[in-house]
């Protein structure tokens, strides 16, 4: 697949130096806010959550809405999603890591995202985020490795990887109700 990321004429490799350039003007300013501390952003304790944690937001919805992509193929056995699930899959991946990056720059200095780990808090939750992607991270990239994997060798996939997908399927959801579930508790403990 990766050989035809290659190839493409003159408005492809355009379009590409393009999002090439906003990567490294993004990275830049990263930098930037790296050098100089969170200060640089604007939020203040008004504006606690900012842009870095409505993007986040959004994509885990990104991330979680590319189950309606690979449900019917899968649950369901409809064989016409039969090639777009990898879109799906892959759609999902991105957002995720995507999700994750925000975290480590909505935290201001990446190092502190040891800090979750090291010092775990059920009442955290970075805590409870960092766990539902890191493993809706896992299941999708063997999900699509596997199948894919399968798919190029012409083979039906192992069925082993079934329940994995079905584990899948509800991740996404019961990671979105933990973390509303989370919100309501801290909101019930501070507001008294």
């Amino acid at each position: 697949m990766l050989e035809y990321a290659l190839q493409g004429g003159r408005k492809y490799w355009t379009w590409l130096m393009l999002l090439a350039a906003v990567i490294l003007a993004g990275f830049l300013f990263y930098l930037r806010q790296y050098q100089t501390g969170m200060t640089i952003t604007g939020m203040s304790r008004d504006v606690t959550w900012g842009f870095y944690i409505a993007q986040f937001t959004f994509l885990v919805g990104i991330a979680a809405s590319a189950v309606m992509v690979v449900l019917p193929y899968y649950l369901h056995d409809w064989k016409v999603f039969g090639r777009i699930t990898a879109l799906g899959e892959f759609l999902a991946i991105s957002a995720v890591i995507l999700c994750m990056l925000f975290i480590l720059v909505d935290l201001g200095q990446p190092a502190r995202i040891l800090n979750v780990f090291l010092y775990p808090s059920p009442r955290s939750m970075m805590f409870w985020d960092t766990v539902a992607l890191s493993g809706y991270l896992i299941l999708n990239v063997l999900i699509s490795r596997v199948t894919l994997d399968s798919e190029r060798k012409g083979l039906a996939p192992p069925r082993w990887i079934r329940p994995v997908i079905l584990l899948s399927i509800p991740w996404p959801s019961a990671s979105i109700r933990l973390r509303l579930f989370c919100m309501r508790g801290f909101r019930r403990v501070h507001s008294g």
